[in-house]
């Protein structure tokens, strides 16, 4: 990303979506004001900030109005909650999706190999993998948006209905075509429910708890990664048609138990409006009140333009189609006729080119509400991407294949191989809680993370010696421990640092960037592990048993990891997985280096009460008392008389 001009940070009332009457809702009375981080926010001007007051009778006023509607809605959440028994409900709600989403994780990612593998389609795995992360990066972006626009809970019932949809596609799949279509849609909605999920986290923890609580949404992932073993044994997960059943019980499972958290996000909703603490929580919608009947009104295809608009749903589009373009072809070649010479696959490559390029000058130039809004790129931002982008970049060389590799070269049963696979996923989620306990009690964050992804470098070596070395268990389990204990310390810096460099209203949008990018780095990985892999595999197999069986049998083993794992010698056959294998894990040691880089350059800024580095924004809730429907709603009139004065004096000054 290129250095951007770092400019004067603006005042509160120029930033667009931080016009807000100051409350005691969640700001200091009288004082509110956006201060300098340590690090310096780069507050560049961007297509969105207003040169002047506007006026009532402006034609973009409602537009203005609609600004940050998820965010409003959020932070009136406080005064409908407040401390005592709906508080815990709605913690417990949140609880609840996060133990359906863990034993999800837990279970459906390591079927898809063998959905693949039933149709004879196994090479196809790292297309697949490259889809999805393309499909997850892009699509936060766009659920930031939802989230934004609309509300929190309107997002993640969207989710909800894509993850539901896109099982039930893969599950009664009679054709590789089906599976791939399937975890498209799927994978928007599990990124969904995953994404929004962080935001109402992030919503409502403060900087010294937020690592913190962030690691405890994902504790049902251990325990599940015990029982993930016995439920894949027991509906026979890994046979030739026992993975629909893996993927097809989630269809029931996880809108019967997230909808009740949609539920009561709802009802926070229209309670925060019923009572008028929106009006509280921003001006916006005290404003909205004074201009009741005075905006002007627009048909349904204004709405949907000026919505795909908000939402940048070109630049969603073009950045999608370009990597996929650019990255897909890598994973296609070896059964492409002519390999890279296959006219469709050059088509591809340039097309990608193109709409790379048409990318950066819609988003830089064009776009009116941009998908990467130059005000948020910070230093700390800026070294985060670069940070998360390098893990998944250095990671996914492995991982991209690493279940399959392991699957074919270890005689692990089901449940052993479930264990084994899921050690990266306990250790990531154990040790972010260990590093949120840090930052809670040391209120830093920058030489933890450097010692985490220091730790896991070292286990990317052990890594890298397995294959050379037979595979003993103790170096596979060492490898993903270590792996694990420093990704889970990293991961979880990453996030505070990047939420608390930007305000409230930009840090969905910056959540969501930050993503996208790392999939991006995983994508381009997979891309390139799928391009060695579907290359080296067929050649070390070749070179190994090709005395021994034809093109066409080598085609499939290499075709499908259970006739692999089953044929003989199987000496030769692991040390053709073995010698294939080997420069990936060579590529994922050396690369994960530069993460620490840009760990070094960061900002080590201090973590205490405030929502983030940026506003004078404190994260409490109140009292029973203070948050009665009375006393919400008579400080809503106030806010509303204020905002209507105000607005009149803004006609008057006007004319």
């Amino acid at each position: 990303m290129a250095t951007r001009p770092s400019l004067e940070v603006p005042t509160l009332e120029q930033r667009p979506g931080f016009d807000r009457q100051p409350s005691d809702l969640t700001h200091k009375d009288d004082d509110k004001h956006i201060r300098h981080p340590e690090d310096g926010v780069n507050a560049d001007a961007d297509h969105e900030r207003p040169s002047a007051p506007s006026t009532l009778h402006e034609k973009d006023k409602a537009e203005e109005i609609e600004k940050a509607r998820g965010v409003a809605k959020i932070e009136a959440l406080y005064l409908v909650f407040g401390k005592g028994l709906k508080l815990w409900i709605l913690w417990g709600a949140i609880a609840l999706v996060a133990f359906t989403y863990g034993l999800s994780q837990m279970t459906t990612y390591y079927y898809t190999p063998f959905a693949t593998s039933a149709f004879g389609e196994h090479t196809i795995v790292g297309t697949i993998g490259t889809i999805t992360a393309i499909m997850a990066g892009v699509s936060k972006p766009f659920i930031a948006k939802l989230a934004d626009l609309f509300s929190r809970p309107f997002a993640l019932a969207v989710a909800v209905l894509c993850y539901t949809l896109g099982y039930i596609i893969v599950a009664s799949a009679q054709n590789v075509n089906s599976v791939v279509g399937g975890q498209v849609i799927y994978t928007l909605g599990n990124t969904g429910i995953d994404f929004v999920s962080s935001i109402l986290l992030a919503d409502i923890t403060s900087l010294q708890w937020r690592g913190l609580v962030n690691g405890l949404y994902a504790i049902p992932y251990i325990p599940f990664a015990f029982i993930a073993g016995y439920i894949a044994d027991g509906i026979n997960a890994y046979s030739a048609d026992g993975w629909r059943w893996g993927f097809g019980m989630f269809c029931i499972i996880v809108p019967c138990t997230i909808i009740p958290a949609i539920l009561i996000l709802f009802w926070a909703d229209y309670r925060a409006k019923k009572v008028g603490a929106l009006s509280l929580a921003s001006s916006t919608y005290a404003r909205e009140a004074a201009l009741s009947g005075q905006t002007e009104r627009r048909t349904v295809l204004q709405m949907l333009i000026k919505y795909a608009r908000e939402i940048d749903a070109i630049g969603l589009l073009l950045i999608g189609f370009a990597f996929g373009c650019l990255l897909t072809p890598f994973t296609l070649y070896t059964t492409a006729k002519g390999g890279y010479t296959n006219p469709s696959l050059i088509a591809l490559l340039v097309v990608g080119g193109v709409l790379f390029i048409a990318t950066c000058v819609w988003e830089f130039r064009y776009a009116s509400h941009p998908i990467m809004p130059l005000r948020i790129w910070n230093k700390t931002f800026i070294c985060c991407v670069g940070i998360d982008f390098m893990y998944y970049f250095s990671g996914y060389f492995v991982d991209a294949y690493w279940s399959s590799w392991l699957y074919v070269v270890k005689d692990y049963t089901d449940k052993e191989y479930t264990y084994v696979l899921n050690i990266l996923t306990v250790g990531l989620t154990l040790f972010a809680i260990v590093g949120g306990l840090i930052q809670r009690y040391t209120h830093k964050y920058k030489y933890l993370q450097c010692v985490g992804i220091s730790i896991r470098i070292i286990g990317c070596a052990v890594g890298y010696y397995g294959p050379a070395h037979n595979n003993s268990n103790a170096v596979i389990v060492t490898s993903r421990t270590l792996i694990s204990v420093g990704g889970g310390i990293s991961v979880i810096s990453s996030q505070v640092a990047a939420q608390g460099s930007v305000p409230h209203t930009d840090m969905a949008l910056a959540m969501a960037i930050l993503s996208l990018w790392t999939s991006i780095g995983g994508s381009i990985a997979t891309a390139i592990a799928s391009s060695v892999w579907n290359r080296r595999v067929p050649e070390a197999l070749t070179k190994y048993v090709g005395d021994q069986f034809n093109a066409t049998e080598i085609a499939e083993i290499f075709g499908s990891i259970n006739v692999a794992r089953v044929t003989e010698p199987r000496d030769l056959i692991i040390k053709a997985y073995n010698e294939a294998a080997t420069p990936l894990f060579l590529a994922s040691l050396v690369t994960s280096f530069v993460s620490l880089i840009f760990a070094l350059l960061t900002t080590n800024f201090y973590l205490g009460e405030k929502h983030n580095t940026i506003e004078d924004f404190d994260i409490k809730m109140r009292s029973q008392d203070e948050t009665a429907p009375e006393v919400v709603a008579a400080r809503a009139r106030e806010a509303e008389e204020k905002a209507a004065a105000k607005l009149a004096a803004q006609g008057e000054l006007h004319h």
